[in-house]
């Protein structure tokens, strides 16, 4: 379909509903019954959601890129004005989705669903009124009575009030749940599941002492979320925009000198004690000495670790290292593997960063609203680096409710754009000595965890430190049993970036992994 001359359109928002009944079965299914094509400014609009709304309702799904074959019957009987601004819009989403931009699957539905309510009783409140003030006008108030009667039938469709007794509303809901709609992204491997998948309308936080890679931890949330074809947000507070490129850069390219690196891997403790006898071990001399110590990594150690039982119930898990030589990143070669993760994953990730200490959530949500109106980009996952500095939200609250009102806007924004709200707490100074993060050790308000669905704790003991390795935590989670201290330990590199090179959740009882005491 070759692009034609383009008409504007009287609203933005008139072109994203039909943008959401073209690519979306959820959408078509809860919008198409309530909406007509009389609301629209545009006719041309009006025309090609009809099209839809018949499409889905023939074949219970939305029509994609089937609503160019139905262009191509239909243009003939469409005025050459309508003709060409249907033709232009079919021709921009074709090239979007060619892209890679969007798919019913990588949209904000839930989101967009909001929007599209609020306009329709906008459009149906402002042609109500335009109809009874001429009624009005020519004294005939009885017709305008009906007429306004009449709006308050069609309002309770767009009010919000369901019966859960509806077939209807009980099919769609467990359709839904088959579906996992409401998952936006999981972490890889072990720590995914662990952790579960991340969704809509969470407030998820991070508790840390200081220094434990809070900021390493929500920049990989939102890595990980752009991976799985999400949009996500990141909001510094504190850090300049520099530091920002440089932090999200080095995760994506390992950022490397010209040297070699001491890489953490996972091992077993019968493998490094040499207690193991199966034939599938892969390494023959043990690492601990007749104390059971573990020496400080020398690369001409000839011990190598071993994982060929990883995931039975024999594997103790512990850890160990391996070289790695390293060439510099040249910027040719950063670009290069950027531009192709782009390729790969869309180009769905937007940052800002503000002077520390300076914004609030008010200004903080101005700004993503501008981006939204300005580029269409809403956000599927919104990372906050970090709530505890965030300015108040009213001057007025001070103390402990200043942080309870912020925490409590923060999930309201959640709630509101329907997204995933990932933010990071520092925990009591108690809490740096201590081998697991808890509850108790939340700073200032504890009602920051009861505002929240689920918090996750960073535990790192110098000797973990030593052995690059933490351990993540739930301490906190809305609907589901958690257990405190069980964790999930994973592997990092902090000077290239990673924060999450492997991770490792056993599936029966805990083994004690770490020393505290090292030699060489």
């Amino acid at each position: 379909m070759g692009l034609l001359k383009r008409r504007e359109i009287n609203s933005e928002m008139e072109e994203k509903i039909l943008t959401g009944l073209i690519i979306s079965n959820q959408f078509c299914r809860d919008i198409g019954k309530i909406i007509s094509k009389e609301i629209f400014n545009a006719t041309f609009i009006g025309i090609a959601v009809d099209w839809c709304k018949d499409y889905y309702k023939k074949y219970k799904t939305a029509p994609k890129a089937q609503v160019k074959d139905i262009f191509e019957v239909e243009k003939k009987n469409l005025d050459d004005a309508d003709r060409i601004a249907i033709s232009d819009i079919l021709s921009r989403l074709s090239l979007e989705y060619e892209q890679g931009e969007f798919s019913d699957e990588e949209i904000n539905i839930d989101y967009l669903k909001d929007r599209t309510i609020e306009y329709i009783k906008e459009r149906q409140l402002q042609t109500v009124a335009k109809s009874i003030s001429k009624l009005l006008d020519l004294g005939r108030v009885q017709e305008a009575e009906k007429i306004l009667d009449s709006y308050r039938k069609v309002s309770i469709t767009t009010a919000g009030w369901e019966n859960p007794f509806d077939p209807e509303i009980v099919k769609n809901f467990f359709v839904d749940e088959m579906a996992q709609r409401d998952i936006i992204f999981q972490f890889p491997g072990d720590i995914g599941r662990f952790i579960g998948p991340l969704e809509r309308n969470w407030l998820v936080g991070f508790l840390a002492p200081t220094k434990r890679g809070k900021t390493f931890w929500l920049i990989e949330s939102a890595i990980q979320a752009t991976f799985q074809r999400k949009k996500a947000l990141f909001i510094s507070l504190e850090m300049s925009m520099h530091r920002v490129k440089k932090r999200f850069y080095r995760r994506l390219t390992s950022m490397s000198e010209n040297r070699e690196y001491v890489i953490p891997v996972f091992d077993c403790l019968h493998n490094q004690d040499d207690s193991c006898g199966k034939t599938i071990r892969t390494n023959h001399i043990a690492l601990l000495n007749a104390e059971g110590k573990k020496p400080l990594y020398d690369k001409n150690n000839p011990y190598s670790a071993c994982t060929a039982c990883r995931g039975g119930k024999d594997f103790a898990v512990a850890t160990w290292f391996i070289n790695e030589k390293r060439n510099k990143t040249t910027a040719n070669q950063a670009s290069k593997l950027i531009k192709s993760q782009a390729a790969q994953f869309g180009s769905s990730f937007r940052m800002i960063s503000y002077p520390a200490y300076s914004a609030n959530l008010k200004r903080v949500r101005s700004d993503i609203q501008t981006l939204i109106d300005m580029e269409g980009f809403i956000p599927d996952v919104i990372v906050i680096d970090y709530a505890d500095i965030l300015a108040p939200e009213d001057a007025k609250i001070v103390g402990r409710d200043r942080i309870d009102e912020t925490w409590k806007s923060l999930k309201n924004m959640a709630d509101e754009i329907h997204c995933c709200v990932i933010t990071a707490s520092q925990s009591n100074r108690q809490s740096f000595d201590k081998k697991n993060v808890t509850q108790q050790d939340t700073s200032e308000d504890i009602r920051k965890i009861a505002n929240s669905d689920m918090f996750l704790a960073i535990n790192q003991t110098p000797a973990e430190k030593r052995e690059s390795c933490a351990r993540i935590s739930r301490i906190a989670v809305r609907d589901g049993d958690f257990d405190q201290f069980d964790d999930v330990t994973v592997l990092q590199q902090l000077s290239l970036g990673q924060v999450l090179l492997d991770s490792y959740w056993p599936m029966t009882e805990k083994f004690s992994t770490f020393e505290e005491d090292f030699f060489i």
